[in-house]
C-alpha cells in the first residue's frame, strides 16, 4: 500500500513537473517550417506594468539557406513579424532589423541572413496593468531561399506574466528595486543589438556620371576630420531600385580638391537621377544602414558638390567590392533590354499556336474594312491595340497587388485554376457555334474584328454602329491577350522574370513593351491597308474561310478539356462535356427563335435561360477541390515512377520517363555523379508541350540522356505549386517554359532557351 502511495506521489510530482515545463512558453519547441525553425522569444520571463521589454521572431536557418532584411534586393520578400497581445494597452514598435549581408544568387544579389536571426520588437507595458498571464501571438512570413525559394508562415505564440514586486507608495521613495528576470535569449537579443544600427552617420553625398551610368558618392568624414580611415564599408539603402544591387560597391581612398578623402562609390539603376533619389527621400532623411568595420549605423546623406573634383585613389579591400565584382559579370537585365525583349516577345507571339485562331478572322476584317473604307481598318487596329494594351495592364495590376499581399505568381497562373480552364474551354466552344453560323452576336468579341454581315450574308461595312464596333475590336484585343497567355515565346521569360523584383512603374513598362510588340503589326497594317492588296477582294470566300476558322476553336476547346483533366481527374470531362451540350443548346435556341423573330420570344428566353443555368449546374463539380498534384496524368508521377538516382530511360509507351522534380532530388542525383536536365512545364503550357513531344520525347535526345547518365526530372505547374513558383524566380523567371541543365562540380546551372530544338539539346548535352 504504502509503494502505491509513493508510487502515486512520484507520478503526480513528475505531472506537475512536466507541465510546468509545458505550460511555460519559454521551454516550449520551436516550429519546423522547411528549412529553418522559427519561434517567438522574449529578452525577459516577465514585465512590468508601465515599463517596456522586447520580443522577438528568432528565425534558425538550415545551412546555407537565407531570409531577407527590409530590402531584399534583386528578389525576395521582407520577413513579416506584427506581434498583438490579449490584453488592451500594449503597444508594439516596428522590426529593429540587424544590417544584413550581401547574398549573391546567379546573377541576382540579395540583402539577408543566414544562420541564427533575431527581429526584435519593442512592446511597452500600460502602467495600469492588472496582474496575470498576457498571451502574444504572430502570424509570421517569409521566403526562405537556397537553388529555390520557399514562401512560409507559422502562428507563433508566447505567454508571459505581469511581475509583481514591491511597489511604492505615491510620493514615498522606493526603497526596492525592480525585479529582473532575464530569459534565455537575453544573450542573443544583445547580439542583435550589436549589430542593430542605433547611431546616425552623416555623409556627404553626390551624383556623378562614371562609365555608362550614374554613380552615388559618399564621402566619409573620418579624413577630413583626423580620424582613423575606415577599412571596409557596405551601404544597404532602405528604398528598393535605386542601386545596381549586384554592382561592385567600390571603397577607396583619393582627393577631392586636392585633400585626401575616402569615397564609396556607388552604382544607380538605370533611369534613377537626383530627382528620383529627392523622390526616395535619400537626401534629408534616414537612407539606409552603413556598415563601416562591422559596426553598423543609419546613413544620413547630406547633399554636397564635390563629385566634380573626385579624384580617385587606391582601392581599399573590402567584401562590397569582392562580393559584387563577381556579381557584376552576371548582372540581370537593365531596364532597356527589358523593354527591347518584352516588344520582341510580344511580337513573336503573335506567331505561337495559342494566337493562331484569331489571327485569320483580323486579316479578314483588314480585308473587308481596309479595301472599303481605308480609315475604318485603322480606326479598328488602334482599338485592337487598345484592348491589347489595358489587357496587358490587367494582367501587370493582378501580379502587383498579388506580389503585395505576399503571393508568388507568374505568367499565365490563371490557367492554374480549373474553373477558369473550364470557363474558357466553353468560351471556345461558343466562339466556334458563333463562327460556323449557328448564331449571330454583332456586338461580342467574338467577331474579332470580322466584317459586318447583313441578312443575306454578304459583307456590308455599315452593319455596325461606329460605337459598336469600337467596342467589338477593342474585345477582340482582349481576347487575343486571354488566348496567348498559355504561349511563351522567345525573349518574354528574360523580360517577364525582369519584373520580380522590380516596383509598379518598370514593371507596367515592360508589360506596356509587350502588348505594343504584340499589336505592332496590326497597327502597321491598319495603317497600310494597301500592303494587302495581294489578297483576293471581299466576298463569299471570306464567309467561308470564318466558318473553316470555327474548327481550330473547336480544337482549343478539346485541348482545354485535355487539360482540365490533368488538374482535376476525369470526372471533370463528364462536367466539361455536359456543359458544353447545353451551352451549345442554349446558343441554338438564340439563333433559331431570338435572333431570326420579329418580336420578343419570351418562351425561348426563359428555355435558354434554363439551358444556361442546367449548363452552370452541369459544369459545378469542377469548382471542387482539384485532385492532389501527384495525380496529374501529366506530370511526372503520371509518366513514370523513377527515382531522381535513376538515369532517363524510355518507357514501354516509347515516352522518355521523367522522375518528379524537387530540390533534393537535384542535390541527390548531383552527389551521385549524375547531370541533371529540369524540364519546367504545365499542361496548359502550349509552348511546353510542343517542345516536350517534337525535342525532349524524340528518340536521338532520350538516347543521348541515357549515354550521358542525365537524370530528367520534371517540375509540373499545371496547378500553383509555391515551390516550383520560387525555383523560377530564382532563374530570373516567372513562366515556363524553362529548361536547365545542371552538370556536377559546376558553379551554376546552364538555362536552355524557351523553344527548343534537338540540336539545342543534343549540343548542351555533348558540353557534360
Amino acid at each position: 500500500m504504502r509503494e502505491s502511495r509513493i508510487f502515486t506521489l512520484l507520478v503526480l510530482v513528475l505531472a506537475a513537473i512536466g507541465g510546468a515545463f509545458a505550460a511555460d512558453p519559454l521551454l516550449a519547441k520551436p516550429i519546423r517550417v522547411d528549412a529553418v525553425e522559427v519561434e517567438m522569444v522574449a529578452d525577459t520571463q516577465a514585465f512590468n506594468a508601465g515599463a517596456s521589454f522586447k520580443l522577438g521572431l528568432r528565425i534558425r536557418h538550415d545551412p546555407h539557406w537565407h531570409t531577407y532584411w527590409r530590402n531584399p534586393g534583386d528578389s525576395g520578400l521582407p520577413t513579416v513579424f506584427a506581434p498583438k497581445a490579449t490584453g488592451a494597452g500594449f503597444e508594439f514598435g516596428e522590426i529593429q532589423w540587424p544590417a544584413p549581408q550581401r547574398l549573391k544568387v546567379g546573377p541576382l544579389l540579395n540583402f539577408g541572413y543566414e544562420g541564427e536571426l533575431l527581429l526584435p520588437v519593442t512592446v511597452k507595458v500600460p502602467a495600469d496593468l492588472a496582474p496575470g498571464n498576457y498571451s502574444f501571438s504572430a502570424q509570421a512570413q517569409w521566403l526562405v531561399c537556397k537553388d529555390v525559394c520557399i514562401p512560409g508562415e507559422a502562428l507563433v505564440t508566447l505567454s508571459l506574466p505581469l511581475q509583481v514586486g514591491d511597489i511604492a507608495t505615491p510620493g514615498a521613495k522606493s526603497t526596492t528595486k525592480p525585479i529582473t528576470k532575464p530569459s534565455a535569449w537575453q544573450s542573443l537579443f544583445e547580439a542583435t543589438a550589436a549589430r542593430t544600427p542605433r547611431e546616425v552617420l552623416v555623409m556627404q553625398a553626390d551624383i556623378a556620371e562614371q562609365g555608362k551610368g550614374r554613380q552615388l558618392l559618399l564621402r566619409h568624414p573620418a579624413v577630413s576630420a583626423g580620424q582613423q580611415a575606415a577599412a571596409q564599408l557596405e551601404f544597404f539603402p532602405y528604398a528598393e531600385g535605386l542601386i545596381a544591387n549586384a554592382a561592385p560597391q567600390l571603397w577607396n581612398n583619393g582627393k577631392v580638391a586636392g585633400e585626401p578623402a575616402q569615397v564609396l562609390e556607388i552604382v544607380l539603376a538605370d533611369g534613377v537621377d537626383r530627382t528620383k533619389l529627392d523622390a526616395a527621400g535619400l537626401f534629408g532623411q534616414a537612407a539606409g544602414v552603413l556598415v563601416r568595420d562591422g559596426q553598423a549605423f543609419e546613413l544620413l546623406a547630406k547633399p554636397a558638390a564635390f563629385g566634380r573634383d573626385w579624384q580617385r585613389g587606391e582601392a581599399i579591400a573590402s567584401p562590397a567590392a569582392s562580393a559584387g565584382s563577381s556579381a557584376a559579370a552576371d548582372s540581370p537585365l537593365s531596364f532597356g533590354i527589358a523593354l527591347l525583349f518584352a516588344a520582341l516577345g510580344g511580337l513573336i507571339l503573335n506567331l505561337m499556336p495559342c494566337v493562331f485562331p484569331v489571327i485569320g478572322l483580323k486579316v479578314l476584317g483588314f480585308v473587308d474594312q481596309g479595301k472599303q473604307v481605308p480609315r475604318a481598318a485603322l480606326r479598328s487596329s488602334l482599338f485592337f491595340a487598345a484592348g491589347v494594351l489595358v489587357s496587358f495592364w490587367v494582367l501587370a495590376g493582378l501580379l502587383l497587388a498579388l506580389r503585395s499581399a505576399g503571393q508568388t505568381l507568374g505568367w499565365g497562373f490563371q490557367l492554374q485554376s480549373p474553373w477558369f480552364v473550364a470557363a474558357m474551354a466553353l468560351l471556345f466552344v461558343v466562339i466556334g457555334l458563333n463562327l460556323s453560323g449557328l448564331f449571330e452576336f454583332g456586338v461580342s468579341m467574338t467577331r474579332l474584328g470580322a466584317p459586318a454581315h447583313d441578312t443575306a450574308g454578304t459583307v456590308s461595312s455599315a452593319g455596325i454602329s461606329s460605337a459598336t464596333s469600337s467596342i467589338r475590336h477593342f474585345s477582340s484585343g482582349a481576347l487575343a491577350v486571354l488566348v496567348a497567355t498559355p504561349c511563351t515565346a522567345p525573349f518574354m521569360g528574360s523580360a517577364l522574370g525582369y519584373t520580380l523584383s522590380q516596383p509598379t512603374a518598370p514593371t507596367l513598362a515592360v508589360f506596356s513593351a509587350m502588348g505594343l510588340g504584340m499589336a505592332l503589326p496590326y497597327i502597321v497594317l491598319g495603317a497600310f491597308p494597301g500592303w494587302i492588296t495581294w489578297l483576293p477582294k471581299s466576298g463569299r470566300w471570306m464567309e467561308s474561310l470564318k466558318q473553316f476558322l470555327a474548327f481550330p476553336m473547336y480544337a482549343t476547346a478539346v485541348w482545354l478539356g485535355w487539360v482540365l483533366v490533368q488538374q482535376a481527374g476525369p470526372d471533370a470531362v463528364l462536367a466539361l462535356g455536359g456543359a458544353t451540350i447545353l451551352l451549345s443548346l442554349a446558343a441554338w435556341i438564340y439563333g433559331r427563335f431570338i435572333q431570326t423573330a420579329t418580336r420578343t420570344n419570351l418562351r425561348a428566353w426563359f428555355a435558354l435561360l434554363v439551358s444556361v443555368a442546367c449548363a452552370a449546374w452541369a459544369a459545378s463539380p469542377i469548382l471542387r477541390e482539384p485532385q492532389p498534384a501527384g495525380f496529374t496524368a501529366g506530370s511526372a508521377a503520371a509518366e513514370s515512377s523513377v527515382t531522381s538516382g535513376l538515369r532517363t530511360t524510355t518507357s514501354a509507351t516509347g515516352k522518355a520517363r521523367w522522375g518528379i522534380w524537387s530540390p533534393e532530388a537535384v542535390e541527390q542525383s548531383l552527389a551521385q555523379g549524375h547531370p541533371v536536365l529540369v524540364d519546367f512545364t504545365a499542361a496548359w503550357c502550349v509552348s511546353c508541350q510542343a517542345n516536350k513531344l517534337l525535342v525532349l520525347e524524340r528518340e536521338t535526345v532520350i538516347n543521348a540522356m541515357g549515354a550521358k547518365n542525365v537524370v530528367g526530372l520534371r517540375a509540373d505547374w499545371t496547378q500553383r505549386n509555391p515551390k516550383i513558383t520560387a525555383a523560377l524566380a530564382a532563374f530570373g523567371r516567372n513562366g515556363v517554359p524553362l529548361y536547365v541543365l545542371y552538370k556536377p562540380g559546376a558553379s551554376s546551372p546552364t538555362v536552355l532557351p524557351e523553344l527548343l530544338t534537338q540540336t539545342i539539346v543534343l549540343q548542351a548535352l555533348a558540353s557534360l
